[in-house]
């Protein structure tokens, strides 16, 4: 956009802001209310009536960005470690145990583990270790790290032992010494996955970096490769946000003498050629080394070295990634030699993804730099970004750069490129790094957030963040920053952040203003002095210690261990969930009739004015409320109360929050209005916006509230009057879709339930101690059906593909179970399912024969019945029920294609099982799904490699899918597909598998390409069909991911097809063609191949004719109908007559020409001239593979030509020539082609010629 266009758009807009106001204020003077009118706002950021023109929107984008940089003021070299003592402060801890600690809560308080104090200094002092110099001294001293296995062993010891002693103890102990005991006995968990992941298996990971080599290595050397290992881990974690790519920058700032000394070393070891193909080149790809010489704020002369490493895999599981970039890092000889050399400052930048725009290709992998294309990567400043998050006005910004005389190489689509060339352009106005990065993120539309770190401003790394899509945060550690988009990308490092607020919107120097950045920089002590921050605008940003945030979290809460998937991780974690949300709950107590359980929910579970409420019958309606998953559970919490209670003079309803505060409560409602109700608010993670306001409301009239929540000190426990947490108050699900909580949401549920019966006498204390024992064998009953695994993966993958679509039906509280289900399965496998009664379901919509998980374990025996008589329905419609139903149960048998039985519960407590048993099998569904992606992954990718081998040999297009090999390769894939599909592996619903067959069927040349455009609208060019082929593999591959872990983020611009092997057709043929108004994709590929190959010999065309066919059969056969006409004559044969200007028949050679579709070079019959005659199909897609032209070519052959070009041009004829000959037992020599002249060579038929041979030579 050039200034005069930029000002002509300025001027409208002022005089549109001008119209709207006046119009507004000439409004407001009639007295009328006229909404306000507001620019590019975000809806939940206007109040009151109001116009919004360009109204923004907040999008999530899952992403992962990590950096890290050390704090050089902190650092302290190697030190000695007190070991000694950390050993006789852990003895003391273990002398203080529960078997020794007396009963009594202040004596546990005050002694237990020897007491806060002690394991709160413990505690430091162990994840001191993980700080810079003590991590070195470990690292260089075996006997020290074998000691700190042996303090983790006595730990563990420790830790089992008071675990064991608690579960025996926990039903005599006073509540609140509980407490204690399991805080601490988590605190021991936390130190001994400090030793034994966060030092000694990170001791391990970096010595594997540094090539797992023994030998004493330098401090400076090891500290790279430790705060590598630290990026690589946190973006390990991330990945569950987005793994399609990852990628990871390092920079180094060398003195330029250090960097003569490197070159010197590189050329001894053989390396100076590698480092220097490895700048080449105008992409950032992996192992691509960036350089470039500069000049010091001393002035003295340095060096900057950039190494990079980039992964892009569509099709993967987590941890693939992250494996690949270590393999990366420790083979690169290169590397090991530049962190070895002296260096002034180190950072470290990296990213994981989903693509938002450009394809997923190592080039689009972040992060990107400011190289142009035509350009290399050396010589030039350093500027390396990572975005998450879309820069909207990238095509405008784009069109800039192009507009200045640049260009972005073609392989880069990705929008993140304009961010290091912005900076850029703006560095060349003469403005400094930091100004020219604000004023760069200052030009970007749209939701963002960035990392960027640059040669330029040396130690520094800078962050933006603008919008609600996208979070930063900022790790502080003792001697490193550590930026991540997610707590726990940086949690392994440090509890201390600051969180960037780039939504928030401030008074900046000109006005509104909106968007965080903020510098982090090496040269500072760390914490707060060496961060700058401002807005935008450029306005300052005081930070300050009320800024700094903690979290309790570690990183053992979020670590996927060893499962496939955090998924499957939450789904096993289930019963430990469970037990620790009972842990606490109850007591025994002893009554004349032996000893019973009684529910056990002190005060800031159950306040006691709501139990006085209760009690005096004050309460005469409780919702149960929540979203989602959440929402679901409410109605299972609800159907358990109302079982329990069976009070007809108390409401009892489940509700979406949403609904209660959008539908049950009234604007004139007073602050009293709900004074008899109680709202119990169900929460994962506490910070549910509807659920949260819903409360806000409840409370403002007068209700009582409680929360089932998961996350301790999250938002809704500072609402409610009572908390009651699940497990242990800190879990974390790292799966986007919920699992573990639903069952200890529900539990939770039950114990509230149990209270109030309790309180309300409507069930005596033994049924009450029943309900309790009952929940109690949960845990084990989940554990059974865990142990289900296998036969639940060999059901999902024998029937997720069979039926397109699918419903999960219960009845009674198991609707909450087909309730749950069928969010999990949706979320899983990315289905739109059905959730009904077992009842209903045979009135709706049996006629899609659909797959139907039914829920009766648990069912009563009067419904059991009616249930079996329903599936029996089912099944004579066609569809597929999987039942879940009690051990025993064998009635289902005749009618399931799959029974799982569950160990028998009360109903209210079935949900728990009937969906631990829907949960296992939708994720195994979903990797049974995903694996036909994965198929086709393998297959394209196999594919992309094959045609890069034929490019690297020259082959083009044509050639290459005439090439045996690849054809054979074809094929193979096309068995394999077809038996896949046999074997209904692929989902019934995937709309591309007919092309997929088809395509394979035309490139393994079992169809004619003629047909092509009949079934894909292209004509069948070797490009099409092969564009075709990758563009419908892609889409399946799309349509078949199930990634479970994370949301599928859906690409906005993704190309795909050929890119390195070209389509060229050129030469007097093709020529002639362009000249008579014929495309090349009229031409058959096989045809293509031969007028390449024959126009080695042709000197020039001297004339030519085109003809028209009409009267062709339906199959495109010549007829006695069929004619020929006429259309155009040039050169010397413009005013030759024709027989076909009397005779229009169709017939002789011209008429085989038509019938086999081939290319003909010979002789004219009548006159001997040398003539090339081309078939071509029709221009109109309506006439399919029908030859509807001919172009006849008179031509001049070459006075000379190499022989092979002579036996290439002669295609299947020389093996012709070549067989006649040698059956006449002579032995045959190309070169007798050379005595032949070139227009009988290519005019007289093979016998003739073999003939003339064999005559010759015998």
């Amino acid at each position: 956009m050039n200034a005069m266009s930029a000002n002509r758009i300025v001027t409208a807009a002022k005089k549109m802001v001008v119209f709207l106001s006046d119009l507004q204020r000439k409004i407001r003077n009639l007295n009328t209310q006229w909404p306000a009118i507001c620019w590019g706002r975000h809806p939940s950021r206007v109040h009151g009536p109001a116009i919004i023109l360009f109204p923004c929107s907040a999008s999530l984008v899952c992403c992962g960005l990590a950096g890290i940089i050390a704090v050089k003021g902190k650092s302290k070299g190697k030190i000695d470690i007190d070991l000694a003592g950390l050993e006789n402060r852990i003895d003391a801890v273990a002398m203080s145990g529960l078997q020794s600690c007396a009963r009594q809560t202040d004596a546990v308080a005050d002694g237990y583990l020897a007491g806060q104090a002690v394991l709160d200094s413990l505690t430091k002092d162990i994840r001191s270790l993980k700080e810079e110099a003590r991590f070195l001294a470990l690292f260089s001293d075996p006997s020290a790290r074998q000691h700190l296995v042996q303090l983790s062993a006595r730990l563990t010891a420790l830790l089992e032992q008071e675990q064991d002693l608690m579960s025996k103890e926990v039903g005599s102990l006073d509540s609140r010494a509980v407490d204690v005991v399991a805080a601490r006995i988590e605190m021991l968990k936390d130190m001994v996955w400090c030793l034994d992941v966060e030092l000694a298996a990170n001791i391990e990971r970096v010595r594997e970096l540094m090539s797992g080599s023994e030998a004493p290595v330098a401090d400076g050397c090891v500290t790279v490769f430790r705060q590598i290992n630290a990026v690589l881990n946190s973006i390990d974690r991330l990945e569950v946000r987005g793994r399609d790519s990852a990628g990871i920058s390092i920079l180094f700032i060398l003195p330029a003498a250090a960097f003569d000394t490197l070159q010197v070393e590189l050329t001894d070891e053989n390396l100076a050629a590698e480092f220097e193909d490895r700048m080449q080149g105008e992409v950032l790809g992996n192992a691509s080394i960036s350089f470039n010489h500069s000049t010091a704020e001393n002035g003295d002369a340095i060096v900057a070295l950039t190494m990079v490493y980039k992964v892009a895999a569509e099709i993967g599981s987590l941890g693939d990634n992250i494996r690949f970039l270590r393999g990366q890092i420790r083979k690169d000889r290169i590397l090991q030699k530049i962190t070895a050399a002296p260096h002034t400052f180190h950072t470290v930048s990296s990213h994981t993804r989903w693509a938002s725009v450009g394809a997923i290709t190592e080039p689009n992998c972040h992060p990107v730099d400011n190289t142009l294309a035509g350009a290399c990567l050396k010589e030039h400043p350093i500027i390396h970004a990572c975005l998450n998050g879309d820069i909207d006005n990238y095509m405008e910004l784009k069109a800039a750069v192009e507009a200045d005389g640049g260009s972005i190489p073609e392989s880069i689509t990705t929008d993140t490129k304009i961010i290091p060339l912005q900076i850029e352009k703006h560095l060349q106005t003469g403005v400094d790094v930091a100004e020219a990065f604000r004023l760069a993120v200052s030009d970007f539309q749209g939701s963002h957030a960035i990392a960027m770190h640059t040669d330029l401003a040396p130690g520094k790394f800078f962050l933006a963040q603008k919008g609600s899509g996208q979070a930063v945060f900022v790790g502080l550690a003792e001697d490193h920053y550590m930026s991540a988009s997610e707590v726990y990308g940086f949690i392994e490092e440090t509890q201390r952040f600051l969180k960037m607020n780039g939504e928030q919107v401030a008074e900046g120097k000109n006005g509104p203003t909106q968007g965080q950045i903020f510098v982090l920089d090496q040269r500072s002590a760390g914490g707060l002095s060496g961060i700058t921050a401002m807005y935008y605008d450029g306005t300052p940003i005081e930070l300050t210690d009320d800024d700094i945030k903690h979290t309790e979290i570690t990183s053992r809460d979020i670590d996927r261990q060893d499962f496939s998937h955090y998924f499957l991780k939450e789904i096993s974690e289930a019963p430990l969930s469970v037990e620790r949300t009972l842990l606490n709950r109850w007591k025994v107590r002893e009554e004349d009739d032996g000893q019973h359980y009684a529910i056990h929910l002190d005060e800031r579970v159950f306040p006691p004015s709501l139990e006085a409420a209760f009690r005096e019958d004050r309460i005469r309606r409780i919702f149960f409320v929540g979203q989602g998953t959440a929402g679901v559970a409410a109605q299972a919490c609800a159907d358990i109360l109302k079982s329990y209670l069976a009070d007809p003079t108390i409401q009892l309803r489940a509700l979406k929050a949403s609904e209660l505060s959008g539908f049950e409560l009234n604007e004139g409602d007073d602050d009293a209005s709900m004074a008899d109700t109680l709202v119990v608010a169900i929460s994962q993670s506490g910070t549910t916006t509807d659920t949260n306001r819903t409360v806000d409301m409840v409370k403002a009239r007068g209700a009582h509230t409680l929360a089932i929540v998961n996350r301790r000190d999250s938002d809704i426990t500072f609402k409610v009057d009572g908390v009651l947490y699940t497990s242990s108050g800190r879990d974390i699900e790292m799966s986007v879709a919920s699992t573990k909580a639903f069952y200890s949401q529900i539990v939770a549920g039950a114990l509230l339930g149990l209270k109030v019966a309790g309180i309300k006498g409507r069930r005596s204390s033994e049924f009450l101690s029943d309900q309790i024992a009952e929940l109690l064998r949960i845990p084990e009953h989940m554990r059974s059906v865990l142990a289900l695994g296998p036969s639940l993966q060999k059901s999902a993958r024998r029937l997720a593909a069979t039926k397109t679509y699918w419903a999960a039906v219960g009845s009674g509280p198991n609707k909450a179970s087909a309730d749950e289900i069928r969010i999990k399965l949706s979320e899983l496998c990315y289905k739109t399912i059905s959730s009904d009664y077992v009842e209903d379901k045979k009135h709706i919509d049996l006629s899609s024969e659909p797959l139907i998980i039914v829920c009766a374990a648990g069912s009563r025996g009067t419904v059991i019945g009616d249930i079996i008589k329903d599936t029996a329905i089912f099944k004579a419609h066609k569809a597929a029920p999987v039942v879940i139903a009690d051990e025993g149960e064998d009635r289902f048998d005749p009618y399931a294609e799959d029974v799982f039985h569950v160990p028998q519960v009360s109903p209210q407590f079935a949900p728990i099982l009937n969906t631990l048993v829907g949960h296992i099998w939708g994720y195994h569904a979903a990797l049974a799904i995903h694996d036909g992606s994965r198929f086709l992954h393998e297959v394209r990718e196999s594919l992309y490699t094959t045609l890069d081998e034929m490019a690297d040999k020259g082959l083009d297009v044509y050639e290459a899918v005439l090439e045996k090999s690849f054809r054979e390769k074809i094929a193979e894939f096309y068995r394999a597909f077809r038996e896949r599909r046999r074997n209904v592996r692929f989902p019934a619903a995937i709309t591309h598998a007919s092309d997929l067959t088809l395509l394979f069927k035309y490139l393994s040349g079992r169809l004619p390409l003629t047909d092509f455009e009949l079934d894909f609208g292209l004509k069948g060019t070797a490009k099409n069909v092969i564009d075709t082929l990758f563009r419908v593999l892609g889409e399946s591959i799309n349509l078949m991911s199930r990634p479970v872990d994370a949301i599928k983020h859906q690409a906005k611009t993704v190309t795909v097809g050929t890119s390195r092997i070209s389509e060229r057709v050129e030469g007097v043929l093709f020529d002639s063609l362009t000249d008579h108004e014929l495309d090349i994709a009229q031409v058959v590929n096989r045809n293509v191949i031969v007028m390449k190959n024959i126009q080695g010999v042709i000197d020039h065309v001297k004339g030519s004719i085109l003809y028209r066919i009409d009267g062709l059969g339906l199959l495109g056969d010549p007829t006695d109908q069929t004619t020929i006409k006429i259309l155009k004559k040039t050169g010397i044969l413009a005013k030759l007559p024709s027989r076909v200007e009397k005779d229009p028949v169709l017939k002789g050679t011209k008429r085989i020409i038509v019938r086999e579709g081939n290319v003909y070079i010979g002789k004219g019959r009548k006159d001997g001239r040398s003539i090339v005659v081309i078939p071509a199909t029709s221009e109109d897609p309506t006439d399919g593979s029908r030859i509807r032209y001919l172009l006849l070519l008179n031509i001049g052959f070459k006075e000379e030509s190499p022989l092979a070009v002579k036996v290439k041009a002669l295609g299947g004829k020389y093996e012709h020539i070549k067989n006649i000959v040698q059956e006449n037992s002579v032995a045959w020599s190309d070169g007798y082609l050379e005595e032949v002249p070139v227009d009988d060579l290519f005019g007289r038929s093979a016998e003739k010629l073999a003939e003339g041979m064999v005559e010759r030579h015998r």
